[in-house]
């Protein structure tokens, strides 16, 4: 199920903003007040100045968009090489930082340090007044922040400007007035709170978007479709909370409606159900399987686990390897493993590599040594990270070698 609701439209990222900050886009940078450089050269934003564009990072090893983004800007520092230094602060122990940096490797590579006492992120993050992560600012040759968002945004697009010496800051500043105020638009609307407010909102970002360009590439503002959305969502967070309760039929149904009318097109309903009886099976079928095990409970959640029609890929390669791999299952099901991460792989069009080393790794404890070879390949082939790729090609070689004993 591809639920992309109100982030997929780039309307609200990650991180929150508040309207009432003092940080504007065009000030002086503030300097970076830092403890200890963790990987690579200390850097100095005056010394930078008039030689190289900053990227400014802020990130946390907790944080699981920031380990999302990480292999992105480390692309991105490759890409731009020389022309920008990317910098990503973290407010942790050197104790926690270090070692995750270290085991990201060439996954993590660009300049990492240690934010003093949050003193760097109070000049950036708390100016802005922005409090999620990650989130990154651009610094441009003229030591002047010309740019903070979330990275995985158009980041890449505005250092392209900024390092082409064809950015406008005008209407970078415009944009971002019109993020804080969407931002509002969307705490007042998700709490349906205010509609004079709203409307108020809504108004200034239309007139902002006209004379700008859409926040979104390709999708106007649209104030009707962020209430439906924002509508759509609490009621799917009802259903699985009532779902996950035991719920009598009859107010899931009255849910179910309600979901009807305020789905986007891609909202599956039945693969949505689907997905939760699955996982409400497996969480069950999990608890047996790392504890005494009533195995005629487990082979009866085994047959229902198996006969699940969900077309949710991540879903079933994550459950089908846990139970291949997992230190805390005593009692390992390899056919269901098997069923499971072939379904993963059936359901992902044979395209996704991890359903594949899946499959793979099912089929070898199965026995079926050249079968898992075949798809193994197939695994290595399809990786597009290349670290990915080399772990992977590991797993083969160990595959091989035991086909030929």
């Amino acid at each position: 199920m591809k639920l992309k609701l109100i982030a997929t439209l780039g309307l609200v990222g990650a991180s929150l903003f508040n309207a009432a900050a003092a940080g504007k886009l065009g000030q002086d940078a503030p300097p970076l007040k830092v403890t200890t450089w963790i990987k690579g050269k200390p850097i100095d934003l005056a010394a930078a100045k008039g030689k190289q564009v900053v990227v400014v990072e802020f990130w946390a090893t907790w944080c699981g968009p920031c380990r999302t983004s990480i292999p992105h800007l480390t692309e991105l520092q490759k890409k731009f090489k020389d022309q920008v230094v990317f910098i990503g602060l973290s407010d942790e122990t050197e104790a926690k930082v270090k070692p995750f940096v270290e085991n990201m490797g060439n996954k993590m590579d660009y300049v990492v340090a240690l934010d003093d006492q949050r003193k760097t992120s109070a000049g950036y993050m708390g100016a802005f007044g922005v409090n999620g992560i990650p989130h990154a600012f651009i610094v441009d040759k003229a030591g002047k922040l010309v740019w903070h968002g979330h990275p995985m945004s158009d980041m890449e697009a505005v250092l392209e400007q900024v390092v082409g010496g064809n950015y406008n800051l005008a209407q970078g500043q415009k944009r971002d007035e019109a993020r804080q105020k969407l931002e509002e638009f969307f705490k007042l609307a998700s709490t349906d709170k205010n509609p004079e407010r709203q409307d108020e909102l809504a108004r200034e970002i239309m007139a902002i978007e006209s004379e700008i360009g859409s926040l979104n590439p390709g999708r106007k503002f649209d104030p009707a479709e962020i209430r439906k959305l924002i509508k759509f969502q609490n009621t799917l967070r009802q259903y699985q909370e009532l779902y996950a309760a035991g719920a009598d039929v009859a107010k899931l149904a009255s849910l179910e409606q309600d979901l009807r009318n305020t789905a986007p097109t891609e909202f599956d309903l039945v693969e949505f159900k689907d997905s939760l009886a699955l996982t409400r099976a497996y969480a069950e079928y999990l608890k047996l399987a790392t504890g005494s095990g009533d195995k005629a409970k487990m082979a009866e959640l085994a047959k229902t686990i198996g006969e699940t029609t969900t077309k949710n890929a991540t879903l079933l390669n994550e459950f089908a390897w846990t139970i291949l791999t997992s230190e805390a299952v005593k009692y390992r099901d390899l056919e269901l493993a098997t069923k499971l991460a072939k379904a993963s792989v059936d359901a992902s069009e044979g395209k996704e590599a991890a359903a594949l080393d899946t499959y793979a790794r099912a089929l070898f404890d199965s026995g079926k040594t050249a079968e898992a070879i075949t798809y193994q390949k197939k695994a290595v082939a399809g990786a597009a990270d290349e670290d990915l790729r080399k772990e992977l090609q590991e797993t083969l070689k160990r595959y091989e070698a035991k086909a030929s004993q």
